[in-house]
């Protein structure tokens, strides 16, 4: 299973890359809203962190866990 750390780092790298942007700065329990994500930008998300990691979330809605915390939370449950 892939670290927390290791998580949030490919996780704000994909959001940084979806926005276009050099620098995101989101706190592990901060809505992704916060770093301008709308609903198919969190779509893009998902896959992108498939991709990188791996790990197959499905039909998985990201408003379901909009927090890096909650996401790594479920990356945990599906991994196990």
């Amino acid at each position: 299973m892939i670290s927390k750390n290791d998580f949030r780092k490919v996780v704000i790298e994909s959001i940084a890359q979806i926005k276009g942007a050099e620098n995101v700065d989101l706190g592990n329990d901060e809505d992704f809203s916060v770093a301008g994500l709308d609903s198919l930008d969190g779509m893009d998300l998902v896959l992108q962190v498939e991709s990188r990691t791996g790990i197959n979330f499905g039909e998985f809605d990201l408003s379901t866990a909009n927090t890096i915390d909650k996401f790594y939370a479920k990356a945990q449950e599906l991994a196990s």
